[in-house]
């Protein structure tokens, strides 16, 4: 504990970068699919660059397909997600996903081949502690990282590891949950809405998988707090990124690349609860093994949407909007001015 505490030390103690870039659009790709511009978050992306978009059909509350689509927009796949839970869904290494449904009080995982077809139903074992999944991350090895909220009391957090094969290989608290859950008791404003009401770190969370192999879970908390998490359950590193700027809060996307944390935020918020007050998007880069805070951006008006990419070397980020004249689904890289 006393080594993780150093770390946390330095990591949290590094200067910030001297000045915020502002990112402009290099190129926009248009697709075939059209949509009225509802995405469902959180999208994903993986290592060979392709995109992974949930779009929600007029009038509903979160129907509609989740799509994979090539770095020029060509769909590539459609995985059917009508019996999933919202939008929970991690991505395989081999360009499948995983989503996870309930059946009765059993939760399940459904694993999609790359071409969108379903191959298997994995039950997953009930852990000592049961919690509703609301992140899904696959690794490499197959194990699976599923994190949420628990039933009672609704705003404490449980993270857990299950094997391919829905064994479950460790249930575990994340350090730093219970101060969440302390502030929650009290009705910090946040997190929550009234003393004990819901955790609103949690469903802003999102768990992806790195190109490292690690997963990484964060909590929508300020400054944001990112896990890296290996397959065997055991938290490698505790990474705190600041926004930008004192009114930034943590939003649905993280990335990692080479060794690169990009963490995606909300700005010019009036409070920590009302998202909807939040005008525009920034990110901030760090070195993803050391926590050092390597460039901070903030997207124009042209190139703010949902996260899709990212790529370092030099930065950029690719993002889904849709198109002003026809609805279609555009894709735009962006890069610093």
């Amino acid at each position: 504990m006393g080594k993780l505490a150093v770390a946390l030390l330095c990591l949290t103690a590094l200067p910030m970068a001297a000045q915020t870039k502002v990112l402009v659009a290099k190129s926009r790709v248009s697709s075939s699919v059209t949509s009225d511009g509802n995405f469902a978050l959180p999208s994903a992306c993986d290592e060979q660059g392709r995109l992974y978009v949930k779009l929600i059909k007029p009038g509903t509350a979160m129907e509609g397909a989740l799509l994979r689509l090539s770095p020029k927009g060509v769909l590539e796949a459609e995985f059917d997600t009508s019996d999933e839970l919202v939008n929970i869904f991690g991505v395989r290494p081999n360009g499948g996903v995983a989503m996870v449904r309930l059946d009765g009080a059993t939760k399940v995982v459904d694993n999609f081949g790359p071409e969108g077809k379903r191959e298997s139903a994995v039950r997953l074992e009930r852990p000592p502690t049961p919690f509703f999944p609301y992140q899904i991350a696959v690794f490499r090895s197959g194990e699976m990282l599923i994190a949420g909220p628990q039933y009672q009391p609704g705003y404490k957090a449980s993270t857990a590891i299950y094997d391919s094969t829905g064994h479950l290989v460790k249930q575990f608290v994340l350090d730093g949950d219970a101060e969440i859950e302390s502030a929650v008791e009290v009705g910090d404003a946040r997190y929550t809405r009234s003393p004990g009401g819901g955790n609103e770190a949690i469903p802003r969370s999102v768990a992806i998988t790195g190109d490292d192999g690690f997963v990484y879970l964060t909590r929508a908390t300020s400054p944001a707090t990112v896990y890296v998490i290996s397959a065997a359950g055991e938290v490698v590193r505790k990474i705190l990124v600041s926004a930008p700027t004192d009114t930034g809060l943590p939003d649905f996307g993280i990335r990692v690349a080479k060794n690169k944390l990009a963490v995606e935020f909300s700005r010019s918020c009036d409070g920590a609860l009302n998202f909807s007050s939040c005008h525009g998007t920034l990110y901030t880069v760090v070195d993803a093994t050391t926590g050092q805070r390597l460039a901070d951006y903030e997207a124009d008006k042209e190139t703010a949407g949902t996260i899709a990419c990212y790529a370092p070397d030099p930065d950029r980020f690719f993002t889904f909007r849709v198109a002003s004249d026809q609805h279609h689904l555009e894709i735009v890289e962006a890069v610093p001015k």
